[in-house]
């Protein structure tokens, strides 16, 4: 699954040849001078950021929960500088096991807001259903053709970028630029995150983060179909992507293609059938596909439930499902 924070370390090398491969080989059969350090201690302040993050998570406020993620990661990142020497060994494991687990609930987090504002919108188009998707065939079919990949290249002026102006290019770090874009998103900016994603891809147009940021950034404002443009492609480079997955489900439900979602839904099943928000997400589709034939529904969130998900008040009114 792709991280949603990478932190990248340059290293500086002062010579080369025979002698500089000496002196790391020298480098690493020596063990760290100086007394070992407690990681345990060391890791403290950061446990401390990842448990508030967590309350805010129960809470339901994904910002501040981002938010403490990111300042945990940065404790994590201060301890592995202070301890340069130690880094290495198997007593700072913890400490990139940490760092990694920060990331991939930051990465969670984020796509689980942009499902959430999938079924929101996916949720009112109920009514009428058949007439609905008659309209979104007919929009599709008269939709200008977009080519995502081509974002920002000489020349182009394809989607619906149009719109974000892109200065000439100047030398910048596509880590911060895809940073920026991700706080952008959760901060609602969407022009400011386009703006800085189409920079990345006219300087590297196959970067699959910027790609699918860029889909990601395009679900949160209803362009469903715009997204899927780019998630299909995504898909067709690794087809086992569970984040691409998700998020391709909840694009498909929106714009109606329910056999998509559910075969995309049914790919997750194959690769990770313990993940609950797959559960999840298939109760609310099969809902929309059959709303008065719950069953099979109910059988899919009481199994997530089961496997740890949090509850949905209002997914089980939808069910039925009484509150106990």
């Amino acid at each position: 699954m792709m991280r949603v924070l990478k932190h990248i370390v340059v290293c500086v090398m002062l010579a080369s040849g025979v002698c500089g491969a000496a002196e790391r080989d020298a480098t690493k059969a020596k063990p760290p001078k100086g007394k070992k350090p407690n990681v345990t201690a060391l890791m403290k302040p950061a446990d401390d950021l990842i448990a508030e993050a967590e309350d805010a998570y129960a809470e339901e406020d994904l910002k501040k929960a981002i938010d403490l993620y990111r300042q945990a990661l940065g404790e994590l990142l201060e301890v592995e500088m202070e301890n340069e020497a130690w880094v290495a060994t198997s007593e700072f494991a913890p400490v990139s096991n940490r760092k990694l687990g920060c990331e991939k609930r930051i990465d969670d987090i984020m796509l689980e807001e942009a499902q959430k504002f999938t079924r929101t919108m996916t949720l009112t188009d109920t009514r009428d259903l058949e007439k609905k998707r008659a309209e979104r065939r007919k929009a599709a079919e008269n939709a200008p053709e977009i080519a995502p990949l081509k974002l920002g290249v000489k020349g182009s002026n394809t989607g619906r970028t149009e719109e974000v102006e892109v200065e000439p290019l100047e030398p910048f770090e596509i880590e911060e630029e895809l940073d920026l874009a991700k706080d952008k998103i959760l901060d609602e900016d969407f022009a400011e995150a386009e703006r800085a994603l189409v920079k990345v891809l006219r300087a590297a147009s196959e970067n699959r983060e910027a790609r699918f940021l860029m889909a990601l950034a395009r679900v949160r404002q209803g362009r469903s179909s715009d997204a899927l443009v780019m998630l299909d492609d995504l898909l067709a480079d690794d087809v086992a992507d569970e984040s691409v997955l998700l998020l391709a489900a909840g694009a498909y439900m929106a714009t109606g293609a329910y056999g998509k979602a559910l075969n995309a839904l049914d790919q997750m099943t194959k690769i990770n059938p313990r993940r609950p928000d797959t559960c999840i997400n298939m109760a609310w589709l099969l809902l929309e596909m059959r709303p008065d034939g719950i069953a099979e529904a109910e059988q899919y969130y009481r199994l997530a439930v089961k496997m740890g998900a949090a509850r949905i008040r209002e997914l089980e009114q939808r069910l039925g499902i009484k509150q106990e």
